[in-house]
């Protein structure tokens, strides 16, 4: 194992936490806005119904 594999493999660990934690946030961000959107959705039913 050469010197470079001390520097290069915690880079590209970290590179790839960091991306998981951006594409995690994205995906959860969207899941919530969905659940509002369908939240809305249901109380306009109940709403157009009663």
């Amino acid at each position: 194992m050469t010197t470079t594999h001390i520097f290069f493999i915690p880079a590209m660990l970290l590179v790839g936490a960091i991306a998981g934690w951006v594409q995690g946030r994205k995906m959860l961000l969207a899941e919530q806005e969905e659940q509002r959107a369908a939240e809305a959705r249901k109380a306009a039913r109940r709403a157009e119904s009663a």
